[in-house]
């Protein structure tokens, strides 16, 4: 046995080291026991040490203790076994966590003082609370093994691998702790130590656990309802989304502030679902999007009993702070087609059953199968109430990321046999038009595809939709291209249209539908096609990320040493942004997806810019992409990363102008009629082009007035000046356009919105924000000079960075009684090095944010000088830190802190 590290104060019993680690106040003065997986008592694990600390280089300093208990081997052994000792400080219940190796090596686990016989399991399914990556494919992560009843005194601790028959074997134990108090995982971080590690430039951002004190100046929870669907379920009132009916009987138009959240944030245990339901609803989060299969991996027919319980209590969670869920259970990401017994995937290389929902019976009963179980299911923790009938149930997804339109329409990804179901399927419709397939061949002036039979048409895969491939050809073509796209639109809708009625009208659901959320091959020839198949649910969806140009091995899912990336602004390329939306009038747009994606040292202005623009265009729901630590506290860089500290420390001020609607939602920009023998006829022209203006340069065209008439080409920043809103015909010349120009100038790169409220210069890298009750600027501050709005002078020394002031009264900043001023700068973890755009170091915890430096001072009505300005913490809670102020003519001036993201300012 290796002697164990100590750290005061240290118990010495019946002649064990044993550590007992007094935590600080902040963690509530409680006390906890850690040991190291490697100062065991007794062990028989293999000696072989594959991912020893010689094998981590410089990483193995991420592990507790530079070491782990590690190894691996073949099955047909008696399982290993190891023990541990160690004293408990007083009988207790104890929260107890494992880090270990990613959900190798499960096992069983039992403390000497546990009944006899008693032993209680982590599996091969078990949650991952955070993440630290080591090397290519080995990390550690933070494990709950739940709650623990434990007397006080020497105690034993044992667990034992459970092998699997026929396969091999890995495992690793880093250290375990036993906590009495709140305990966040945090990397190789103790409870309530906090290690001020922090690159230069930058400080260590180790927030406490919120306790949630009713003392907090900043906490948002009180723009939810006191329960979410406490009036019913969320309704479509034309293009938006409402909440249950109110007192009196009206209904209330809402906006959501989202974050994605998966099964490994439901499967955590319940303390830890408590935690991330108030956290977010402190933070202004109102909906959340649940994004997993709850399939059984034995039978992916059935949804699994353990997994639905899971969601079950995170809904309930949820529920208790306010939060609406969305469920999203199907994307063919998920799903083998050979598993789910469906025909035509042996010997098939790749097995997702892209397309096949869309007209496959047996899949078809399948997914409503998933559906009745999912919705109808007594919820054991809402009094039975199954999730069909839970208001707090905000929307149902059908499927995610699919579509007949998309380059996985292709032979490739959808088997032979399932290919020539789907043509039998388009023949019948063909005879339907035609009357025979026959006259359909005779339609298209006699246009052949490979494939062709007499009786049976082929289809085209998707290329031949786009404008490239339908221009491959004659007139035949482009006609016989166009009834392949009708056939394949009303297709798709015709299911999203049965889907949405068998869950409303047979599972008796009283919320929102909505189809789909993907993209297609050629937006311009085909996204307005697509956007036309969800009219058959109430929600049109989207999906977009920002991506900083990240390449490399596995980097479409991960971060990792070796790969490139660029570090680009948001600000400063609008034309790239997923925040350009055109919209289907009379329905509510939401895009369930959102993200700005690791690695890119300049991501605090997406939040910004997401709020802002996102309100101007009268988005109902903003949906962030994901959360990872239950705790909001990510250990390490991730690719989708809500939880670094650049991301959701900036949402208070965005979430609560968007809710709130400070920026005013514009009158529509480009209102876009589009008749659907348009979309038939391949005419294209319903996305984005770059030459768009020149139709107004062209024109003569009186300021603030709009140009009536077709529109054939939209200009990619349209959406930052007004929204872009779409009817399906009957008449093209039902269109119009504003003065675009007036509002839009290319060679300056400027954009101002038509309300005025929003400013952009995208070639200096600036916005700006300017309402009666949010004001601020987002990107390249330093440069800008002073940033002056109506009641804010922003001047940062931070060469990049966001300060944002918003009433928290609803008063306008003038006359408001309590404000907020909230800035943010660029945040990296611990280390992480990049050397001409090449990661070097991933770095590791704690999450460092640069410096801030500069000041904000705020114009109001009266003096400053009785205005009080309170430093608060990351959790909304005042601190002791003395803020530098000066009283102004026309208000006041905040000097700001080095380490200060918050200032809560109250005016008698």
């Amino acid at each position: 046995m290796r002697p164990l590290r100590l750290l005061n104060p240290v118990l010495f019993a019946a002649g064990l080291c044993v550590l007992i680690v007094s935590a600080s106040p902040a963690c509530g003065g409680s006390d906890y026991v850690w040991w190291e997986g490697e100062d065991f008592a007794t062990s028989t694990f293999p000696k072989n040490n594959p991912f020893s600390p010689a094998s981590l280089g410089a990483n193995a300093q991420l592990l507790s203790g530079g070491n782990w208990l590690n190894a691996n081997g073949k099955t047909g052994i008696q399982p290993p076994t190891a023990s541990w000792k160690i004293v408990v400080p007083a009988d207790g219940d104890y929260a107890f966590w494992v880090r270990k190796f990613w959900k190798h090596g499960p096992f069983k686990w039992r403390f000497d003082s546990m009944p006899a016989g008693e032993w209680r399991e982590c599996g091969p399914d078990a949650a991952l609370a955070d993440d630290t990556q080591l090397k290519k494919f080995v990390n550690a992560n933070w494990v709950s093994l739940g709650s623990v009843q434990l007397p006080k005194g020497a105690r034993t601790f044992q667990v034992e691998l459970i092998l699997g028959n026929g396969k091999d074997w890995g495992a690793g134990f880093d250290c375990f702790v036993l906590s009495k108090g709140p305990f966040t995982p945090n990397g190789k971080t103790r409870p309530g130590v906090k290690t001020g590690k922090a690159d230069d430039g930058y400080f260590a951002f180790e927030p406490d656990s919120d306790t949630f004190r009713p003392d907090a100046l900043l906490d948002l929870r009180f723009l939810n309802e006191p329960v979410a669907g406490q009036n019913g379920f969320l309704s479509r009132h034309g293009k938006d989304i409402t909440l249950g009916k109110q007192p009196g009987g009206d209904t209330k138009p809402a906006r959501f502030w989202a974050v994605n959240v998966g099964l490994s944030n439901a499967t955590q245990d319940r303390a830890s679902v408590d935690y991330l339901a108030r956290r977010l609803a402190k933070l202004g989060v109102n909906m959340v999007r649940f994004h997993s299969p709850l399939w059984s991996d034995a039978d992916p027919t059935q949804i699994d009993p353990k997994k639905l319980d899971a969601l079950q209590y995170f809904v309930a969670a949820m529920k208790k702070q306010g939060i609406y869920t969305t469920l999203s259970f199907y994307f063919p990401v998920w799903a083998d087609g050979q598993k789910l017994g469906l025909e035509g995937f042996d010997g098939v290389a790749d097995k997702k059953p892209f397309a096949l929902l869309y007209f496959n019976p047996k899949l078809q009963s399948i997914h409503r199968g998933w559906l009745r179980q999912m919705l109808t299911s007594p919820n054991p923790h809402a009094a039975g109430t199954p999730l069909g009938q839970e208001p707090a149930i905000g929307m149902v997804e059908i499927i995610n990321e699919d579509s007949l339109f998309f380059w996985t329409f292709s032979k490739k990804s959808v088997p032979a046999f399932q290919w020539a179901q789907l043509e039998a399927i388009y023949a019948q419709w063909l005879t339907k038009k035609y009357g025979s397939t026959a006259a359909a061949m005779q339609a298209w002036n006699g246009e052949r595809a490979p494939g062709d039979a007499a009786d049976r048409p082929a289809l085209y895969e998707a290329y031949h939709m786009t404008a490239a491939g339908v221009n491959q050809g004659g007139s035949g073509k482009r006609k016989r291209v166009g009834d392949q796209v009708q056939f394949l639109a009303e297709l798709q809708r015709g299911f999203y249209d049965t889907a949405t009625k068998y869950i409303k009208n047979d599972l008796k659901y009283g919320g929102l539908v909505v189809a789909s959320n993907w993209g297609v091959a050629d937006p311009a020839m085909l996204n307005a096609t697509e956007r036309w198949t969800y009219t058959a649910g109430d929600v049109m969806d989207s999906h977009g990320y920002f991506e900083a140009d990240h390449k490399g091995d596995g980097s479409a899912y991960s971060v990792r040493v070796g790969h490139t990336f660029k570090d680009i602004a948001p600000v400063t390329v609008p034309s790239l942004l997923p925040l350009r939306f055109q919209q289907v009038a009379d329905y509510p747009q939401i895009i369930s997806e959102i993200g700005f994606t690791q690695p890119n040292r300049y991501r605090a202005d997406a939040v910004f810019l997401s709020s802002a623009y996102g309100a101007l265009q009268g988005v109902d729901g903003m949906f962030f992409f994901a959360v990872g630590s239950n705790y909001l506290l990510d250990a390490s860089i991730q690719k989708f990363q809500v939880a670094s500290p650049a991301f959701v420390q900036s949402f208070p001020a965005a979430a609560l102008a968007y809710r709130r609607g400070d920026v005013t939602e514009a009158d529509p920009a480009i209102h876009q009629a589009v008749p659907l023998p348009d979309l038939w006829g391949m005419k294209g022209g319903f996305g984005w082009s770059q030459d768009a203006l020149d139709q107004f340069r062209a024109k003569d065209v009186p300021p603030g007035a709009a140009i009536a008439g077709q529109v054939d080409k939209i200009d990619s920043l349209t959406s930052y000046i007004g929204p872009i809103v779409r009817t399906y015909g009957p008449d093209a010349s039902q269109s119009a356009q504003r003065d675009l120009p007036r509002y839009l100038n290319r060679d300056a790169k400027t954009i101002a919105s038509l309300t005025g409220q929003l400013r952009w210069d995208y070639g200096k890298g600036l916005a700006v924000m300017d309402t009666p009750c949010a004001q601020g600027a987002a990107g390249f501050l330093a440069a800008a000079g002073t940033i002056a709005t109506s009641n804010v002078r922003v001047a940062m020394a931070n060469d990049y960075g966001t300060a944002t002031v918003v009433s928290l009264d609803g008063l306008p900043i003038a006359q408001s009684r309590k404000v907020l001023v909230q800035v943010m700068t660029q945040d990296q973890p611990t280390g992480f090095r990049a050397e001409g755009g090449v990661v070097k170091d991933l770095g590791a915890a704690p999450f460092g944010i640069r410096k801030v430096a500069g000041s904000i001072e705020l114009l109001s009505a009266g003096s400053g000088a009785a205005a009080k300005v309170t430093a608060v913490d990351s959790n909304g809670y005042a601190t002791a830190a003395k803020v530098a102020t000066k009283p102004t003519a026309g208000g006041v001036r905040i000097d700001l802190l080095p380490d200060v993201l918050y200032y809560v300012i109250t005016r008698p």
